[in-house]
């Protein structure tokens, strides 16, 4: 009696065709994945109609962020998280613009990291999304202002040009933009130099279960930052200090920037504390889902 053997030859030629029908597998769902997207942008279409707007604004960053979450809870193997983001970041931004126009603008101005900001927006909004490169800040807020379809990548708050972009948005609510994002969105643990941006556009700041708030505190005067936390902590919020600049609003003189661990909406009762305890208005300028963090950059 004999015993039948299958040859190396045979059982690698068999892994490649399980490889190619599962390749064909992934591209029927990635069709019929778009098709449920024209699906829901229809059904935002006539919802905008009906509400009076003429176009909607197709990308949810919240909703974004919950996505890759619910992947990295199940992501097991092999192959690097990182990797799994990058592919469906490409699918999420082709399916925002299959829904309608959509394009990013990045701030590169002389101080800051060009390079760094564009490959960041490239490696989160995709490929082939159009992208723009701008030399101030100023401009890059103005663009975003009159394009609901846009979305801005900024610098972190900080002493350097264009760091201080924030206080447009702190002083006079800067045509209706706000933090929506923060990237990336897998951060290492121990390097703190990774580079790290804004994502600011005229969206919704949502809650997604886990997030950071930008509240910005604006008062008369200059005060330090064990002040502003401390003030921040006696209405029941807790953060720390990320910025702060001279702006000229009215009564007030002083804007300080806080990063609140928290979803803080707009009407959260809590900011009106702040303004009875010395804080000429506090105002919330967005904010974003906390990144996921890492102890590695191959995880």
């Amino acid at each position: 009696m004999t015993t039948e053997t299958t040859s190396p030859e045979k059982a690698l030629t068999d892994v490649r065709k399980e490889i190619d029908a599962i390749d064909d597998a992934i591209h029927d769902l990635l069709m019929k994945r778009t098709e449920l997207v024209v699906e829901v942008a229809e059904a935002k279409a006539r919802e905008a109609s009906a509400a009076g707007e003429g176009s909607f604004i197709a990308f949810r960053p919240g909703r974004e962020a919950e996505v890759l979450r619910r992947l990295a809870a199940r992501h097991r193997g092999d192959l690097p998280l990182r990797v799994v983001f990058r592919l469906w970041r490409e699918i999420i931004a082709a399916m925002t613009r299959i829904q309608g126009p959509f394009r990013v603008e990045v701030f590169g101005g002389e101080g800051g990291n060009a390079l760094g900001n564009w490959d960041l927006a490239r490696s989160y909004y995709g490929s082939s999304t159009p992208m723009e490169l701008h030399e101030t800040a100023r401009d890059m807020l103005r663009r975003l202002g009159n394009d609901r379809s846009a979305v801005g990548i900024l610098p972190e708050p900080g002493g350097y040009p264009g760091g201080d972009w924030w206080t447009s948005l702190a002083a006079n609510g800067h045509l209706g933009l706000r933090v929506v994002a923060r990237l990336p969105f897998i951060e290492v643990v121990r390097d703190e130099d990774e580079l790290r941006a804004y994502v600011v556009a005229q969206a919704d700041f949502e809650a997604t279960g886990d997030d950071t708030s930008l509240l910005a505190l604006l008062t008369s005067e200059s005060i330090s930052e064990a002040r502003a936390v401390a003030l921040a902590k006696a209405a029941g919020l807790d953060g720390v200090r990320i910025g702060q600049a001279r702006i000229a609003d009215g009564a007030a003189t002083y804007a300080n920037l806080l990063a609140v661990s928290g979803f803080v909406g707009e009407d959260d009762p809590r900011l009106a504390v702040l303004s009875d305890g010395g804080v000429a208005e506090a105002r919330v300028i967005g904010g974003y889902a906390s990144p996921l963090r890492r102890e590695t950059d191959g995880e």
